[in-house]
């Protein structure tokens, strides 16, 4: 009798801070949106495969927080960057990225999608083309899951 095999774990994503776009990258790789990652909560906390972070310089210290101590318990998510909209992130915040790029398994940059940010209901999500699309299959290439395909074009 063969054991049986286990079913592959869900990803988890969670976020450095609120309002960064765990939801939409949560969506976007079908997986788990273990909402902001905190420590301060009761019970275990979640081992994020991704950690989302948005471009601020608070946004990416809350992400410094985070993985330093995900680093200790041996765990090196990919770090997924969400841009802003408003151009070029501050020199302060590409400068921690740099320290923070040893800490994660991968860096991820997802631009900004208004149409993502607009959205209340992550199930609605319009799906991702150009520059998002590249990025989000990038993402799921990083494990191993199948592209998104290219929306349909209409005449």
């Amino acid at each position: 009798m063969q054991p049986e095999s286990a079913a592959p774990r869900q990803l988890v994503v969670a976020g450095a801070s609120g309002n960064v776009g765990t939801s939409a990258v949560a969506r976007m790789l079908d997986a788990l949106d273990a909402g902001m990652w905190r420590t301060d909560t009761v019970g275990p906390l979640p081992e994020p495969d991704v950690l989302v972070t948005g471009v601020s310089l608070q946004a990416m210290e809350r992400a410094r927080f985070a993985l330093v101590l995900l680093a200790r318990l041996g765990i090196r998510p990919v770090l997924v960057v969400v841009d802003d909209g408003h151009g070029r992130p501050p020199a302060d915040s590409r400068a921690l990225l740099t320290f923070l790029r040893p800490l994660a398994r991968a860096v991820q940059r997802m631009p900004y999608v208004r149409a993502w940010r607009a959205c209340t209901s992550p199930g609605g999500l319009t799906p991702p083309s150009g520059p998002a699309l590249q990025a989000v299959n990038r993402l799921r290439a990083e494990f191993g899951l199948a592209p998104v395909p290219s929306p349909k074009r209409t005449r």
